[in-house]
């Protein structure tokens, strides 16, 4: 048996394996062993025919694929161990046309890791938005959270309007005919929420309780019902109930209800700090997705089909796994969207070739700049798991024993990505929150600048 590279060529390794006469007659031994377990002769009982007979009868060709499947592995293993190869996605094999008493030649095609060759990944010019938290988007998630803890209050006399919650009885007609899945009682509709068709809830706006009102509207197209898709239908509907929100008084009592603060300054203050923390977490994965689109462009990073196949497969096994745990199957999203495996597939495509290219780079990045964990850095991570799993550092450790390579590799392309981040030429753009709020001061004294003018006209 031996083996011989003949080329790697667009990170693929082409190897030429022959596999020795008497090894593949061991094979075909094993083959006879379990085929003869299934066939019958006539003067021979089931497993007993002999050897040179079943070939006789059926041709030695029936041995021939069991008998490669019990030889080949074992002999590609072997020339990957002999020629130092590391494969990194399922080989394909080629079975050359096989002669008794003759080594068997097998083709082997198997991809292999990039030879990448790093370009100038240091000094890269990287443009990302300024992110600046801003007294308005404090006060936007401070209306937020006022408008969670809004209370309903009833309204008797004063139509619906948008953001109100109306409780409803309706059923539906499609040529006159009530239609399945048509109707409910006593169901709590928030008007704008566009939870129903389209059309749907703009016709509820301004009708007053106890009323009762009937709303035309169209399916859409692409509605997941087939049978009521692109039809028209008419909704009679009984308003029981409307209930508006009142928003809570902007105090520190609001605050020391729905915080742990005593003071409505010292909640803005929390909010704040959240939202910066929030702003440079953005920041953060902007500034690793812009330097890593620059070091792949900066370096060439072949891929072989096969590994890009294989990421692509790996990527659809998820998605259906996210599909799953919303209780619906590939072949119901396929339907539903009106796509296909294939087309799903060549959207996957560029994502996974990104992905891969990262990797790779990455890799080779930990490689040349000899990127290591120290122990410090190891124990921080264990830590972190720690306190996320609410089990102590040791039992962490425990939990994590299985996979402490892997989490190891994690840390070493963190640090690869903050390499490359930390030797960049970063720009900011757009304007400053000083910026922000000298020109909304600016365009308030021009409003009241035009609006004295107006007056002064008016005045004349």
């Amino acid at each position: 048996m031996g083996a011989v590279l003949e080329k790697i060529e667009n990170s693929e390794a082409y190897i030429a394996i022959e596999v020795a006469p008497e090894k593949f007659e061991q094979g075909l031994e094993h083959a006879y062993r379990k085929v003869v377990k299934h066939v019958s002769i006539p003067g021979f009982r089931r497993g007993k025919v002999p050897r040179p007979l079943l070939e006789a009868h059926f041709g030695k060709e029936i041995l021939y694929q069991d008998a490669l499947e019990y030889v080949v592995p074992a002999a590609y293993e072997e020339a990957l161990t002999e020629l130092n190869i590391e494969p990194i996605a399922q080989p394909d094999f080629d079975v050359q046309e096989i002669n008794e008493g003759e080594p068997v030649q097998v083709k082997v095609r198997v991809a292999v890791k990039p030879d990448i060759k790093l370009g100038q990944v240091e000094g890269l010019e990287v443009r990302i938005p300024r992110l600046e938290v801003t007294d308005a988007d404090v006060e936007r998630r401070l209306e937020d959270i006022r408008s969670r803890y809004a209370q309903l209050v009833e309204k008797t006399d004063e139509p619906a309007e948008k953001g109100d919650v109306v409780t409803i009885d309706f059923t539906g007609y499609i040529d006159g005919e009530a239609f399945e899945g048509g109707s409910g009682e006593d169901y709590s509709l928030e008007l704008g929420s566009n939870t129903f068709i389209p059309g749907f809830e703009e016709q509820l706006i301004g009708v007053k309780a106890g009323e009762e009102k009937e709303v035309n509207v169209t399916f859409p197209e692409e509605y997941h019902n087939e049978n009521l898709a692109g039809r028209e239908a008419l909704f009679k509907v009984k308003v029981k109930s409307i209930e508006t929100r009142k928003l809570r008084e902007l105090d520190d009592e609001f605050a020391q209800e729905v915080s742990q603060f005593d003071t409505l300054a010292e909640f803005r203050e929390d909010i704040r700090n959240n939202l910066v923390l929030v702003m440079e977490a953005r920041k953060k994965e902007l500034l690793k997705q812009e330097v890593l689109d620059k070091a792949i462009a900066a370096t060439e990073i072949p891929l072989a089909e096969s590994v890009v196949r294989a990421q692509i497969e790996l990527m659809l096994q998820q998605f259906a796994q996210r599909l799953a745990s919303q209780g619906l199957s590939l072949e119901q999203y396929y339907k539903f969207t009106g796509s296909n495996q294939e087309e799903v597939e060549n959207d996957l495509r560029p994502e996974a070739e990104r992905t891969l290219k990262v990797n790779f780079l990455l890799e080779k990045l930990v490689e040349e700049k000899g990127i290591e964990v120290s122990d410090e850095e190891m124990n921080k991570q264990i830590e972190e798991a720690a306190k996320s799993m609410g089990v102590d550092p040791e039992q962490a450790k425990q939990n994590l024993a299985g996979i402490m390579d892997r989490l190891e590799y994690s840390v070493k392309m963190d640090k690869a990505v903050q390499y490359l981040i930390d030797h960049a030429k970063i720009e900011e753009y757009g304007p400053s929150q000083a910026d922000q709020a000298e020109a909304e001061a600016d365009a308030e004294a021009e409003a009241e600048n035009n609006e004295n003018e107006s007056d002064t006209a008016g005045n004349e």
